[in-house]
This record gives structure tokens, C-alpha cells and sequence, in this order.
């Protein structure tokens, strides 16, 4: 009985998620993502979302959760990032937030951040404003089909191509980018939107495969290599 209570104790504390160790999760995840990317694989990115997500959920603001991983005493790529590097992960954590919030207003948290630009603040919001658009124009096109083709699943799996094809609003705001460093911050916007969908997506399709279970609580987050 004692051993299957502290076993019980344990993956309780497991499973806990605070606010260091999610700061710890998205300072290891953000560069490995940007390396798995440039071959092709998103699945540390997707851990990265997961992680900001779960920041979210927790209702710390980005500012505070940004701070937090500034101040992680973690440092997986042995050296300080770069200030486009910072610029970038930062951009990415409020993709996630200002996606969230715009998903379900109900739980809106603080996405505002000094770390951002007036530039970056509107690209980001014209980017969740046409993922919104997407979005709705992928649940017209499910009730036309009678519920074959599930708008969730259709939105999670377009490239970032895709989508500038689906959106007038992504289309022109490419065409009117010259600078390469702004060009590749508003692709990879896109694509972590794109990947968010994803994320949420897959939460749901776990929930309702677990929601029969009665012992299975929590769904399980993957762990990400060199956290605790």
C-alpha cells in the first residue's frame, strides 16, 4: 500500500507543470526546433508550442513567462542567443498567445511585451487574423461536406504555401516584404500558427480517445531532452 502511494505521489509531482519548468521547456525546445526545422521536422516544435501553451493555460502573462526563460539557469546552447535569435523565440511565444486568445476570448492572458516591435506586433496580428479567416473558411467548407471533411484536421495540415494561397491577407502581406529577416520572421509566424492548430488538434483527438478511461487523468505531455 506504502509503495503505491508514493508511486501515486510521484507521478503526481510529474506531472505538475510550474512555471520554472515550463520556461526550462521552451528555452531547450527553441533551438532545437530552428535546427529540426532547417531539415524539415517540426516535431521539437511542436513541444515548444506545447510548452508556451501550457504558459498560457496557467494564465502568466508573456511578459512574465518571457522573463522566465531569460532568466532559466538552463542553457542548451552553451552560449548567449543572438538578439535576432531572442527576437525570434519571443516572436513565436506571442504567435502562440495572440492565437490562443483570439481561439477562446474567455481565457484571453496578457500578450502584450516590450521585447516586441511595433513592426512585429502588427505583423503577428495580421497573421492571427488570416489564421482566423482560414479557419472559418475551413469549417464552411465541413458543413458543406456533410462532416467529411473536418476543418480542424484540413487547417492543421496546410504548408505555409497553402495557406498563403487560402489568404488574400497572408498573400499581399508577402509580396509586400523585401527585407530577407522579416521575410523569414513572417514564414516561420505562419508556420507555428499552422503548427498551433496542430497541436490542438491532437490534444483533442487524445482527450476524446482518454475520455472513456477512468484511469487515465491527465493526457501525458512528452518530455523534451534536458528537462527535469
Amino acid at each position: 500500500m506504502h509503495a503505491n502511494q508514493q508511486s501515486t505521489a510521484e507521478t503526481k509531482e510529474e506531472k505538475e507543470l510550474t512555471p520554472p519548468i515550463i520556461a526550462e521547456m521552451i528555452e531547450v525546445s527553441f533551438l532545437n526546433s530552428c535546427l529540426q526545422l532547417s531539415q524539415g521536422y517540426v516535431d521539437v516544435l511542436k513541444l515548444f508550442i506545447v510548452a508556451v501553451k501550457s504558459g498560457h493555460e496557467l494564465s502568466i502573462s508573456l511578459s512574465v513567462l518571457n522573463q522566465l526563460v531569460e532568466d532559466c539557469p538552463v542553457n542548451s546552447a552553451g552560449r548567449d542567443l543572438m538578439k535576432e535569435e531572442k527576437a525570434l523565440r519571443i516572436e513565436w511565444m506571442k504567435v502562440v498567445y495572440d492565437l490562443l486568445n483570439a481561439l477562446n476570448p474567455d481565457t484571453k492572458v496578457g500578450s502584450s511585451t516590450n521585447d516586441s516591435g511595433e513592426g512585429s506586433d502588427k505583423r503577428i496580428s495580421q497573421v492571427v487574423q488570416a489564421m482566423l479567416d482560414i479557419k472559418k473558411d475551413k469549417e464552411n467548407e465541413e458543413k458543406k461536406s456533410g462532416g467529411e471533411q473536418d476543418a480542424s484536421v484540413a487547417i492543421s495540415n496546410l504548408t505555409v504555401e497553402q495557406a498563403l494561397e487560402c489568404s488574400s491577407i497572408l498573400s499581399e502581406l508577402n509580396d509586400s516584404i523585401s527585407d530577407q529577416m522579416d521575410k523569414a520572421f513572417f514564414t516561420n509566424d505562419v508556420r507555428v500558427a499552422l503548427m498551433t492548430f496542430r497541436v490542438l488538434s491532437e490534444e483533442k483527438l487524445c482527450l476524446e480517445g482518454s475520455a472513456g478511461n477512468t484511469n487515465s487523468g491527465d493526457v501525458p505531455r512528452p518530455p523534451i531532452p534536458g528537462t527535469n
